[in-house]
Formats: C-alpha cells, sequence, structure tokens
C-alpha cells in the first residue's frame, strides 16, 4: 500500500491508501493469459477457414459466445473496480473483429456473429462476478 494525497482529498494531512498492483511472477502470467486470449481469438477471427466444420449454425454461435465469455470473465477477473470497462473492452474487440472481416474477402461479416459475442461478453462478466467477486485479488503480494 502507498499513500495517496491528491486534489480534493485533504493534501497530505489525511492520508488514503491505495492498493498498489501486485508485480509478481504469478501475477505476470495471469494478465498475460489475458493478452493471450485476445490474441488467440483474433488470429481465429481473421484467418482462412475454409476447412472448418462451421457449417452447424448453432455451433459456430456457441464458440463466440464461449471465446467471448472467456476474454470479458478473465479481464473483468483482472480488473474487479472496472469490470463494466473490461466487458467493454471485450465487446468492442468483437465488433473490431467483426468490422475487420468484412474487409477479407474469405470471411464475412455476420450480424447473429456480434449477437453471440454480446451474450458471451455477459455472461464472462457474470461468471466473473458470482466466482470470483473480488477478482483475482488474492493473488496479490503481501507488502
Amino acid at each position: 500500500r502507498v499513500p495517496f494525497c491528491g486534489p480534493g482529498r485533504g493534501g497530505c494531512r489525511r492520508r488514503i491508501w491505495r492498493v498498489r498492483p501486485a508485480r509478481g511472477l504469478l501475477w505476470v502470467v495471469v494478465r498475460s493469459v489475458g493478452w493471450l486470449l485476445l490474441l488467440i481469438v483474433g488470429v481465429l477471427s481473421l484467418v482462412n477457414l475454409t476447412e472448418s466444420p462451421a457449417g452447424d449454425f448453432f455451433w459456430d454461435k456457441a464458440n463466440h459466445a464461449i471465446a467471448y465469455a472467456a476474454i470479458a470473465g478473465w479481464w473483468a477477473a483482472l480488473l474487479p473496480g472496472r469490470r463494466w470497462r473490461a466487458a467493454a473492452m471485450a465487446l468492442g474487440f468483437g465488433l473490431s473483429m467483426e468490422f475487420a472481416q468484412a474487409m477479407l474477402p474469405y470471411r464475412a461479416f455476420e450480424l447473429a456473429d456480434m449477437v453471440a459475442n454480446g451474450v458471451g461478453v455477459v455472461l464472462g462478466l457474470l461468471v466473473s462476478l458470482l466466482i470470483l467477486p473480488r477478482g483475482f485479488t488474492g493473488m496479490r503480494r503481501a507488502a
């Protein structure tokens, strides 16, 4: 913990403690997993999948929901005080991937994919709130 003295907080006479982000190896690994999730979903969203068995509409949308639930849930647990921002980031990432697919000749823009991404983001946020209500705060290094 480090003291925080700022404007509107009574100067440095009154100390308000702010938690310092953890910097241990485990925390680096957890954050790296979040970035790896984004990378994997991004690559899978943009590669040519002519050989994929994505003919089943339900299975395709379930894959979208699962992927974006993982992204939103993981980042919501990483940023417990900013869960809504994490969800908005995951939703924005999904929208940007759909628009990027629209520009590729071998991929297609689908509104149903955007809906499935949104459903996944909501599910990931809910799971994160229910299973890890305080996020990954237990992983912080003792001061």
